[in-house]
């Protein structure tokens, strides 16, 4: 492995995304994680599909407009 390559990544990947990508987390108390799990896969989705559906349905009520989120190609899942 090289010095330009971590896991696969390189530092052209890793300026994108410093210059183009967000990560926005939160905590839950425990359990929700598995509600969530449980929510997902009725609906055959990842918890991160999940969510940003869940997300973009909310913003798109309160403010018009549709939240735009990194491709799993871009690295989103």
């Amino acid at each position: 492995m090289t010095e330009n390559k971590k896991n696969g990544r390189t530092s052209a990947q890793d300026k994108y995304d410093k210059e183009n990508i967000e990560t926005v987390s939160f905590k839950t108390k425990k359990g929700a994680r598995m509600r969530l799990k449980e929510a997902a896969t009725a609906t055959n989705q990842s918890i991160n599909g999940f969510i940003r559906t869940a997300l973009n349905k909310a913003v798109e009520e309160v403010l018009g407009v549709s939240m735009e989120f990194v491709s799993e190609k871009e690295g989103g899942e």
